[in-house]
């Protein structure tokens, strides 16, 4: 489904949306890859500056637990910002807290 992103003023992102059985991997809940497709859309979000593009360069993908289909929650956040590259954490959350949690590298490339 379309995320649609919501930029907070201190910078942080978040989206709530839902998965049904497209989504899904093992029986009732969400398909890993789905989560870290999801996941490199959202981390993405912040390191994204007006006039300044990133690209994803790394992502680390924990699963904390199996992410059940239905209702969820995604954010993200800068944690720091090292020339070149934003470093971004974030997770996705049901009702019940993180089921999988997420690190990123996202990278502005030189200008041509």
């Amino acid at each position: 489904p379309p995320l649609v992103i919501h930029h907070e003023a201190d910078g942080s992102v978040h989206t709530e949306f839902e998965l049904g059985a497209a989504y899904e991997g093992p029986a009732g809940h969400v398909h890993g890859g789905v989560c870290a497709l999801i996941l490199d859309h959202v981390l993405a979000a912040p390191a994204h500056q007006p006039g300044k593009p990133a690209v994803t360069g790394t992502i680390t993908v924990r699963y904390v637990r199996p992410t059940r289909l239905g209702r969820l929650r995604a954010q993200a956040r800068v944690d720091r910002v090292e020339g070149a590259k934003t470093y971004v954490v974030g997770n996705i959350a049901d009702a019940e807290g993180a089921t999988v949690e997420a690190s990123g590298v996202f990278i502005r490339p030189k200008r041509r």
